[in-house]
């Protein structure tokens, strides 16, 4: 693991020193033009100001300057003017919106489940995640807190403080849902998890070692367990607001108290159902767990239905009563007053277990302490194999629970049975340790499938209430708890659950970054999770995250592959930049915006982006940073931008989503507030290079495809931020045939879209261009400068960040 240089420690070098010291701006500069100057090339000169106004307006907002903020900057003569510029757009909302849109990226985020076959499609909370995102990166949050509170805030101190932060675990719960399908929900964490903070691919060992990288099937599975030991509290209806606030609600009394009262009641049954279950049953799970150990078998695999009904050992979800009553078992000492016995005879084989019975009984049978009515129960009972045993205990623990029943309904409010005995029995069935004390939201797990597409529906109908009265139901959080009893994690044979292997210790894997193993001492382990990956020795984890932002800020990375950083990943070419920057990220505690301000006050990043060919020729992708990367804006900033200039931009301060298309004529929200359909993802999404929210994505794609021009030249949407922006000009009574009326609201398009004055040549091609079509249709026509407008909208200038 050590040799891959994505895993040693952190080298921490010294930025070099440069002849040429009038370029370098501060150290991240030397690393770039120390590598240039090997390769023979020369950084490019300084953007101008206009230029470098609209680049750093589109970096950090997604939205273009308005004329007045370039024509301040230009006119500004303070040498740390720039600095200025930088802090008052990092203070602006609109920071947060851009740069929570990159995290979503990463988190697959999504309003939609994904393929559900039964239940409500859309996630009623999941902008609750959005918004933290969104706020977190505006407040600074310090990324070790951010990975924190994404992983385990409902682990955290601060969450009493600070409920809100509990809206981070939708990192964790906003993934697809498979079906409901669980070991595709928990691959899926792990996946967005490692792949995500640390650059990983963990997933690959899911059926077997990872075939290149240095994870096991082994690190895999004990994520696995960890993933497991999460669940997703059954609701209680709490939101991030106080309870008291919903009672101000007008659908509380009514729908949603309904659908609650159904959703509850159903749960209660099930619950009631599978304990009685459990205890009654008892002789079927014992007989079951016998012949289900090969060193005890006596038959074929043991059917799971019985003549009392379904064993419940393979659920919708992880966990099962088998599970839990073989659990319970193991734990029992050789001392126990009730199952030592089980315990001394369960230990061997069944070659062994005819020849050694005789004397384990006699030892239980004279130990002051063991249960009476266990020793009367073996007396005299001829024992050929531990599936006899298990009759025996079995026909005993439902005789007591049928005594115990019996009792309660005679006498309502009974504690405990007259015998002693059967008392110490009952509590193997009834104590807080037993295989069928488990609580309500608990139940889930031991459900068959039919049962709980039962609960999913009327929780469904708790969702739909939500989602009816979205804009007014309180802000609630989509939590994930540690379970109150953690379940052993196994390692599947080639990844089949059906096949499981040995058990695994409860540890975070030392490949994760730090090179230690962690041992889960309660819980989950996801706090423990969380630490590793926050902890200020993972080097991966600043690595990958200073990699994502030099991306974001670039539109190319210094780690090719972000999501990547196993060992086919080559050694970059600015592997010193990387490390410095890494190391100085640690240092600055973590905050993103003092990332920001190095990178964005480096002259790498304000180089003009204009093409050199002598220095293409050597570098033609560009791999040594000799200039700024022209970039295409992605969809959401094009679609913001055209919105902003036609002064039809509606911001949103969060909450649930807008319903309509994003190519929608009427539709003027702010693109990040739209709803993101995991399974049928809107057209226009696709086709301008959105991610699939299906996994966690590295970097965005950019493709070039005739369905792109075809929307800036047809769409509804276009042709109306066009005619809105053309109609904000002074166009009354102006004679197209006049050069000087029609430079004024040409001047001031170009104003507006461009932020600067047409030049001659403009001027006279669409002054020409106005006087032609001014033939062809009414002189109080908008539609010739609707054309201009929309012309202006869709060229390079508007839709590429130079």
């Amino acid at each position: 693991m050590d040799s891959h240089w994505a895993f040693e420690a952190l080298s921490i070098p010294i930025p070099p020193t440069v002849q040429d010291s009038n370029w370098p701006k501060n150290p991240l500069d030397c690393f770039v033009f120390e590598i240039l100057k090997k390769h023979g090339l020369s950084p490019s000169p300084r953007a101008s100001k206009r230029v470098l106004v609209r680049r750093i307006h589109t970096n950090l907002t997604g939205l273009p300057p308005t004329p007045q903020e370039v024509f301040d900057f230009e006119g500004d003569p303070r040498p740390d003017a720039f600095v200025h510029l930088a802090n008052r757009l990092l203070a602006d909302p609109s920071y947060g919106k851009r740069w929570g849109r990159h995290w979503l990226d990463v988190a697959r985020y999504a309003d939609a489940k994904g393929y559900v076959d039964a239940g409500e499609p859309t996630y009623p909370f999941a902008y609750t995640y959005r918004d933290y995102v969104v706020e977190a990166f505006n407040q600074d949050k310090p990324f070790p807190q951010f990975i924190l509170e994404q992983i385990a805030a409902d682990r955290l101190d601060i969450s009493k403080q600070a409920p809100s932060i509990l809206a981070g675990l939708g990192f964790l719960t906003v993934g697809s849902r498979f079906n409901f399908f669980p070991h595709e929900i928990i691959d899926d964490r792990i996946d967005v998890v490692t792949r995500g903070f640390l650059g990983l691919t963990v997933s690959c060992a899911r059926c077997h070692d990872h075939k290149h990288d240095p994870v096991s099937a082994e690190d895999y599975y004990a994520l696995y367990g960890i993933f497991n030991n999460s669940v997703e509290p059954s609701p209680d209806l709490s939101p991030i607001l106080r309870q008291s606030e919903y009672d101000t609600l007008p659908f509380w009394d009514d729908e949603l108290k309904v659908a609650a009262d159904k959703y509850t009641g159903l749960q209660r049954e099930q619950h009631a159902r599978v304990a009685r279950e459990m205890r009654s049953w008892a002789a079927d799970y014992l007989h079951y767990i016998v012949q289900t150990t090969p060193r005890h078998r006596t038959q074929d695999q043991p059917g799971l239905v019985t003549k009392r009904g379904v064993i419940r050992e393979v659920s919708a979800y992880a966990g099962g009563a088998v599970k839990h009553w073989r659990k319970f078992l193991k734990e029992q000492s050789r001392e126990d007053p009730v199952f030592g016995l089980w315990s001394k005879v369960f230990e061997l084989d069944r070659a062994s277990l005819v020849g050694r019975y005789d004397g384990l009984l006699t030892e239980f049978n004279d130990h002051p302490l063991s249960n009476v009515l266990v020793v009367e129960a073996f007396r005299g009972e001829t024992i050929e194999s531990m599936g006899d045993v298990a009759n025996i205990y079995g026909a005993l623990l439902e005789r007591v629970d049928a005594q115990w029943r019996e009792a309660i309904e005679l006498t309502p409010g009974l504690e405990r049975l007259a015998s002693s005995d059967a008392e110490e029995i009952r509590q193997k069935l009834y104590g807080p340790d037993a295989p069928a004390s488990i609580r309500i939201d608990e139940t889930i797990d031991y459900l068959t499938l039919d049962e709980s597409v039962a609960i999913r529906k009327a929780y469904s109908d708790i969702e739909r209430v939500f989602l009816k009265y979205w804009q007014e139901a309180p802000a609630r959080p989509m939590l994930m708890e540690d379970r109150r009893v953690a379940l052993a994690s196994h390692v599947f044979h080639r990844g089949d659950a059906d096949l499981p292997g040995r058990e695994l210790p409860r540890v975070v894997p030392g490949i994760l970054g730090t090179g230690r193993t962690v041992h889960i001492k309660e819980g989950s382990g996801r706090l423990e999770l969380a630490q590793t990956i926050a902890s200020p020795d993972n080097v991966l984890t600043a690595r990958v995250i200073v990699n994502r932002v030099w991306n974001w800020h670039f539109g190319s990375p210094l780690v090719d592959t972000p999501s990547d950083f196993g060992v086919r990943t080559q050694l970059p070419v600015q592997a010193a930049l990387l490390d410095w920057l890494a190391s100085w990220f640690i240092h600055s505690g973590g905050s993103i915006k003092s990332l920001h301000r190095l990178i964005l006050g480096s002259a790498t990043w304000q180089q003009s982006s204009r093409d050199r060919p002598e220095c293409r020729h050597t570098d033609p992708d560009n791999t040594l940073l000799w200039r700024m990367n022209p970039r295409r804006l992605c969809f959401e900033a094009s679609r913001d931008s055209m919105l902003f200039v036609s002064g039809r931009l509606q911001e949103r301060p969060g909450g649930p989503p807008n319903r309509e298309s994003p190519q929608d004529a009427d539709n003027a929200v702010r693109t990040l507030y739209n709803y993101i359909d995991r399974e049928d993802l809107d057209d226009v999404l696709r086709v301008f290079d959105f991610p699939s929210p299906d996994i966690s994505a590295p970097k965005r794609q950019s493709t070039t495809v005739p369905q792109q021009a075809l929307f800036l030249l047809n769409s509804p949407f276009v042709l109306r931020q066009a005619a809105a922006l053309a109609t904000s000009l002074q166009l009354a009574s102006i004679d197209v045939g006049s050069h000087d009326k029609v430079l004024a609201p040409l001047r001031q398009l170009f104003h507006t879209v461009y932020q600067r004055n047409p030049t001659g040549q403009e001027r006279a091609a669409f002054a020409s261009y106005l006087r032609q079509r001014y033939q062809e249709v009414p002189v109080d026509s908008m539609e010739p400068w609707v054309e201009i407008a929309q012309t202006l909208l869709l060229s390079n200038e508007f839709q590429f960040m130079d």
